[in-house]
């Protein structure tokens, strides 16, 4: 794909960039780097507030739901910059929910959600994985039974991530028991201070913290439901294609190439230089080309995504392919440096502070996360090539 940015585009970069330069501070790195994970703080905070200001939460969104009517490609643009800054974006509940709710919600869903989204005032985590419920979703065993003006919600998720720092639960429960698994699904928002509501913590391997949250006899106005009862399947579906597209912006990516590269020009303490071995140079010219051929598949999504197509089957090309080349970087980037590579983060001496070692305890996250790979590959041969389910 031949794939140039207009003038217009070209000054948005620049002005984003700009942003960066002057406010990603050595006190916003501090304190991203003390809290790591958690992303606590006033630093981080302050940030999220200047973005809010500006409206880029919503850049992309009509003005009528108070965003900028930028559209797709300069949300793309944005998220990348600020994946290779290493600092926190808009995250998925601009990028996924946000945009499900402008579809099918009810006008008091997005008179009453949308506004505070784009303020960066309220953020979600997304409630679809259950212990018995993982790949097979439509199985989820979550209720909520409608009670006079309120939903009253029983039941348990797993791999919540994020739902120790948000507002609120973008929660898929079962509405409807009688009904086939797939049609008897329903979507409420949860605010996650709500009585009932209890959030544990699991640690992977990553040092990345999800959770386990409860609800227990959990109640929220019956208009928290979004948009119609037991139509929920259609809005996970369509937010999980909007997640793994958020997911594969390569900004992340292309700094991790470019700190390789750099690493690989430095001298050792025998005078020699890694990139001058034409085998590691012919491999990280293949991830230099990769990385090229993942940004343009995210700004392919993105043109259809302006167009007002939800590319399901380019996101989960998108996705497969950059989680498993964010594994060949991680890879080549700890055999590069030796002993050295395993260093991890805060350890004396590691190189960029133990980022290759931290990016290959990481890359897995992304291979199972907003759907495994595995089942991803199905999606493609079934939406994409019109072959049939596997089994009986």
């Amino acid at each position: 794909m031949d794939f140039q940015l207009d003038t217009d585009q070209k000054l948005w970069l620049e002005e984003v960039r700009a942003f960066l330069r002057e406010n990603v501070t050595p006190e916003l790195r501090a304190e991203m780097a003390e809290h790591d994970i958690e992303l606590l703080g006033g630093e981080v905070a302050a940030f999220r507030r200047k973005i809010g200001d500006r409206g880029w939460f919503g850049l992309n969104w009509p003005e009528e739901f108070g965003g900028l009517g930028l559209g797709a490609v300069y949300q793309h643009l944005l998220v990348s910059e600020f994946e290779y800054w290493g600092v926190p974006g808009p995250d998925l509940t601009v990028t996924s929910v946000a945009p499900m709710i402008m579809r099918h919600g009810t006008r008091r869903n997005k008179e009453e959600f949308l506004p505070p989204i784009a303020r960066g005032e309220m953020t979600c985590a997304v409630g679809y994985s259950e212990p018995d419920a993982g790949t097979d979703l439509a199985a989820l065993r979550a209720t909520a039974v409608l009670d006079g003006d309120e939903w009253v919600i029983n039941g348990s998720k797993i791999w919540n991530s994020m739902a120790q720092r948000v507002t609120h639960e973008w929660l898929c429960v079962r509405t409807d028991r009688d009904a086939p698994k797939h049609k008897g699904i329903s979507v409420i928002i949860v605010p996650i201070d709500a009585p009932g509501v209890v959030v544990r913590p699991i640690m992977a391997w990553s040092d990345y913290r999800t959770n386990e949250t409860f609800f227990d006899n959990v109640r929220v106005p019956a208009t928290n439901l979004i948009g119609e009862v037991n139509q929920g399947w259609r809005y996970i579906t369509g937010a999980l294609d909007l997640e793994r597209g958020a997911l594969t912006n390569v900004g992340d990516l292309r700094r991790s190439v470019d700190d390789l590269i750099e690493l690989a020009e430095q001298e050792r303490a025998d005078g020699r230089r890694p990139i001058d071995d034409p085998v590691l140079r012919r491999r990280i010219a293949q991830l230099d080309a990769e990385v090229e051929a993942a940004r343009l598949m995210g700004f392919e999504a993105s043109s259809l995504l302006e167009d007002g197509t939800i590319p399901s089957v380019l996101v989960s090309v998108e996705k497969i392919y950059s989680s498993e080349l964010r594994q060949r970087i991680s890879d080549i980037g700890t055999q590069m440096l030796g002993m050295a590579g395993v260093l991890a983060v805060g350890t004396e001496g590691a190189p960029l502070d133990g980022k290759f070692e931290r990016l290959y305890r990481a890359a897995p996250l992304l291979r199972f996360g907003a759907g495994t790979n595995e089942v991803l590959r199905d999606v493609i041969a079934q939406r994409g090539h019109g072959l049939p389910r596997g089994g009986r």
